[in-house]
């Protein structure tokens, strides 16, 4: 029999939760590390000796002398981004073929796809949804109408790997949208040929490592992309990603059950944020929204562009994705924010359609009505004394509102964030 020994981390609400955070703590003792699921649309900063390191492809667990970190078949990959992203990681740690893969079934990023998804986003206009027009959506796209290039495919011989091109370049030439762009068999080829030279070494198939590993009782950590709110199939659609990135969804981008799950770990502010459009009902667009921008940093590392933030939605959180534990960051923040308003506030229920409901709807892009948040309030704030590493460390107001939380969702937050670095974490 195979071992329960996967750790899933994903995000809970729209992203940028802090899944770096406790899927470094995680790693530390984990044999593979693995990317499951979207494109360099992502983003987190993990430490190492002290350097600050902004990834969005490679899993942040690479940093680990032990871990194999595995770029999975769910991942779309634009070759440019990759090697730019190994060539930084290989100025502070090695990187060989022994510590890192990239599935031969991963999908490549291709320049007509970044060429589409700008035209797609400027035709939708007033209702664009928001993407970072890196191309992620059109490759998803071309996957399921199975003609995407894989990273296999860059592996073929010439005559075999133009053939497929062929087929490409013809279905663009079709495309109404890419008529005045010319792409090429020859250019497509080219550019094929950039990727092998770098990435050749890395590209096999995984499947036998993560078998073994989970036969012998390895831990194996998923570090999630994107949040529950952006997944394709249960996100708010269409203000979503193009992959499905709830712990489901990570799960199949590697092709294991989940019979194999040990933890599924979701990671929370102790507010809210978003980028880009879409429904957000605890959103704040007065001066206490830009109160948690300015308090919280709430800028992309993927794109820099400012969050919308607002108070943090227990609703949002969604009890069927069957999360074990929760790692909740920016306690130190919201209590900074209690002292300077006086109160915080969460949201444990929403006013829609004219009755009280205790669910995220999905028909908010049909009825063009957000639902009216209803919140308990805290009175007060708090200060993180030094010092402070266990749970009975925390102000009492600080473990009231983290108690809440729980008895609230019935999920423990095993993981508590009280400053910016890795460091700054009670693990509970």
């Amino acid at each position: 029999m195979l071992n329960k020994c996967i750790t899933e981390v994903v995000g809970g609400f729209w992203g940028d939760e802090g899944k770096g955070r406790v899927a470094s703590f995680e790693a530390s003792d984990a044999r593979l590390v693995l990317r499951t699921t979207g494109g360099n649309n992502a983003g987190h900063t993990v430490y190492h000796n002290g350097v600050k390191l902004p990834l969005h492809l490679v899993p942040g667990g690479i940093v680990y002398p032990q871990v194999t970190a595995i770029i999975c078949n769910g991942v779309v990959v634009d070759p440019k981004v990759l090697v730019q992203e190994i060539e930084m990681l290989k100025e502070h740690i090695q990187i060989t073929p022994s510590n890192f893969i990239l599935s031969d079934r991963a999908h490549i990023i291709m320049p007509y796809h970044i060429k589409i998804d700008e035209i797609q986003e400027s035709i939708r206009g007033n209702q664009a949804i928001g993407t970072t027009k890196r191309g992620i959506g059109p490759t998803y796209e071309d996957q399921r109408k199975r003609i995407g290039i894989r990273a296999q495919d860059l592996l073929l011989g010439e005559g075999a790997l133009k053939e497929k091109l062929k087929i490409v370049s013809d279905f663009l030439q079709n495309s109404n949208f890419l008529l005045s762009v010319n792409y090429s068999v020859n250019f497509l080829y080219d550019y094929c040929m950039y990727a092998k030279e770098h990435l050749q070494q890395f590209i096999r198939n995984p499947d036998t490592l993560i078998f073994s590993t989970l036969k012998e009782g390895g831990k194996i950590v998923i570090e999630g992309a994107q949040a529950d709110h952006l997944d394709i199939l249960n996100g708010d659609y269409p203000n979503c990603t193009s992959s499905e990135c709830n712990p489901s969804g990570a799960l199949s981008g590697a092709g294991i059950g989940p019979t194999y799950v040990d933890k599924v770990i979701v990671t929370a502010k102790a507010y809210c944020s978003r980028v880009g459009n879409g429904p957000f009902p605890t959103e704040l667009t007065d001066n206490v929204g830009d109160l948690i921008r300015e308090y919280g940093h709430e800028y992309g590392t993927t794109t820099g562009r400012p969050r919308r933030c607002g108070w943090l939605d227990l609703i949002a959180l969604n009890p069927l994705r069957g999360y074990t534990d929760m790692c909740l960051n920016h306690v130190d923040t919201i209590g900074k924010i209690g002292m300077k308003l006086g109160y915080i506030k969460v949201c444990v229920g929403y006013n829609y359609q004219n009755e009280k409901i205790l669910y995220f709807p999905s028909d908010t892009e049909v009825t063009k009505k957000v639902p009216t948040p209803i919140y308990k309030t805290f009175e007060g704030g708090w200060e993180i004394p030094e010092n402070c590493v266990t749970f009975d460390d925390l102000p009492e107001n600080a473990k009231y509102f983290i108690s809440f939380i729980e008895d609230f969702t019935g999920i423990k937050v095993s993981y508590i964030g009280i400053g910016p670095n890795n460091e700054d974490t009670i693990i509970r």
